[in-house]
């Protein structure tokens, strides 16, 4: 287990309790910088989760939200031990799902992501 100087995670779609959950972490300094990468479909379909989570980033000045056409499913970070990232079928919502995923432990798998979710252009704020 580490805290996390910074995470990105990216979903087509999360629920309220997850959301509430990234407040927790944020609000405990689990995390302390997160960047959220969003499917087209959420600002739309979940409407209160879309303002919830913009209230939770503007609150902490944490980070950034950006929407476009995803449905990938990457969570990439680092704390003081090591970075990682991790591909996985599940979005970011409780469910009862079999999913599957992979966590890769290294600079380089986290590099990868960052610097391709660091060009994408938002649709939505």
């Amino acid at each position: 287990e580490q805290n996390l100087d910074y995470v990105l995670f990216s979903t087509w779609c999360m629920a309220s309790d997850d959301i509430m959950q990234i407040e927790e972490w944020l609000e405990s300094g689990k995390i302390k910088k997160i960047d959220a990468y969003l499917g087209e479909i959420f600002p739309t379909s979940y409407p209160f989760e879309w303002k919830k989570i913009n209230e939770i980033f503007d609150k902490y000045k944490c980070g950034r939200i950006a929407v476009f056409r995803n449905h990938s499913k990457i969570y990439a970070g680092y704390g003081d031990k090591f970075h990682f990232g991790v591909q996985t079928s599940a979005n970011i919502n409780t469910n009862p799902r079999a999913e599957n995923g992979c966590i890769t432990i290294g600079k380089d798998m986290f590099d990868f992501y960052k610097e391709y979710f660091d060009k994408i252009v938002t649709i939505a704020k």
